[in-house]
């Protein structure tokens, strides 16, 4: 791994009298951006939202599908083994992806209005016929590649305006539509999301013309909420309670996290769900060695800002959070974009190894424009 021997040297190094230059805020990249097929013919049986998150009458994404066979999807099977497999164990689940990469300004490909609007960017960009192949930017360049996982029970498109922004940037997206709402519960729709991701990285560096163009030593993980956890558990982070099962990926080299969900109970007595897939000391981050990056909110009431405090003080590589005041789980669009901000900045520094996306990631750094996140940790592998 050509990037890692010499990775946050910086973060060792830093001291107080660092001079932090502004994060430009996010804004669209370079290019244009062009996207695998997703789309669809709307059911008449019940909502589209079913469709895209999936429900327990069997209702998903590929059943409405417009041209099936033009959409990447997988078949996800989750071992028996994996801690959470419960009723799907060794029962294959169907995932649809939604891929998104830079191409030429040229590209004539029209877009494509998915028709759902209870969302903030339904738009498909450059989106591939039934019968064409990723058009790329630059057929000889090698990009690194970012791997989504979007909250519980969010669906795609929700994070698509967010996906596109990181492609115009230089990088390939892969977007998974977990469809949570078929799990047969909350433990179940983990393990899915876990496999899923390791199944889609097999998936698109198979892929005959995106896997020669992707940068093997280049693949970060993002995720908001429960994405969060997912991108966690792939880094190595360790359920405790299952110390024989380690769900490390090790072709993923850091990790994103926006108001990312580091465990909790569900419900009370009885009825109540253990989440804390981490350990409730969060003593399984120890295991995570690669880079990771968390933006949190402080009046979050899902995701708990003490738990993301002291999750990533657990972390056993790089580590970085930024507090995003004033806000909750749900972001204001301009706590979003400034999320973006940091994470593209992060990505930039650990996957491209831009020595001026580095020298940003130190305390007193904001984003430029009004930011109002503070960077409140900041640490080095022990």
């Amino acid at each position: 791994m050509r990037l890692l021997p010499l990775l946050f040297g910086f973060c060792l190094a830093f001291t107080a009298h660092v001079h932090a230059a502004d994060i430009a805020a996010a804004a669209p990249g370079p290019h244009a951006v062009g996207s695998t097929n997703l789309q669809v013919t709307p059911p008449t049986d019940k909502p589209l939202i079913d469709y895209l998150n999936g429900s327990k009458d069997d209702a998903y994404l590929p059943a409405i599908l417009t041209h099936p066979q033009a959409v990447p999807q997988l078949q996800v099977t989750v071992p028996a083994a994996a801690p959470g497999a419960g009723a799907i164990a060794d029962k294959p689940q169907p995932v649809v992806l939604h891929i998104l990469y830079p191409t030429p300004a040229s590209n004539p490909r029209p877009d494509y209005a998915f028709p759902y609007k209870d969302t903030g960017d339904a738009v498909v960009p450059h989106m591939q016929g039934p019968s064409d192949e990723p058009l790329l930017a630059d057929p000889a360049a090698k990009y690194p590649l970012i791997v989504y996982s979007g909250g519980y029970n969010t669906h795609g498109l929700w994070h698509l305006g967010h996906l596109k922004l990181l492609a115009s940037h230089g990088y390939i997206v892969v977007n998974l539509f977990h469809g949570d709402g078929r799990a047969p519960g909350y433990p179940e729709s983990v393990a899915l999301r876990q496999a899923g991701v390791r199944a889609a990285l097999d998936f698109v560096l198979r892929d005959p013309v995106l896997g020669p163009a992707i940068d093997r030593d280049r693949i970060g993980a993002s995720g908001a909420s429960a994405g969060g956890l997912t991108v966690l558990a792939l880094l190595g982070g360790v359920d405790p309670k299952y110390p024989a099962h380690n769900p490390r990926d090790p072709r993923i080299k850091a990790g994103f996290g926006l108001v990312p969900f580091m465990g909790t109970s569900f419900g009370v007595g009885p009825f109540a769900v253990d989440a804390w897939h981490l350990g409730r000391d969060f003593e399984g981050l120890a295991a995570v060695k690669a880079p990771f990056f968390a933006v949190y909110a402080d009046e979050d009431k899902s995701v708990s800002p003490d738990a993301v405090r002291a999750g990533v003080r657990r972390l056993g590589g790089p580590a970085w959070a930024v507090e995003l005041p004033g806000e909750g789980h749900l972001l204001s669009p301009a706590a979003e974009r400034e999320a973006y901000s940091w994470e593209l900045t992060f990505f930039d520094a650990v996957l491209r190894g831009s020595a001026e996306a580095r020298a940003k990631l130190v305390p007193g750094t904001q984003v430029s424009g009004g930011g109002k996140g503070k960077m409140t940790f900041v640490g080095a592998a022990r």
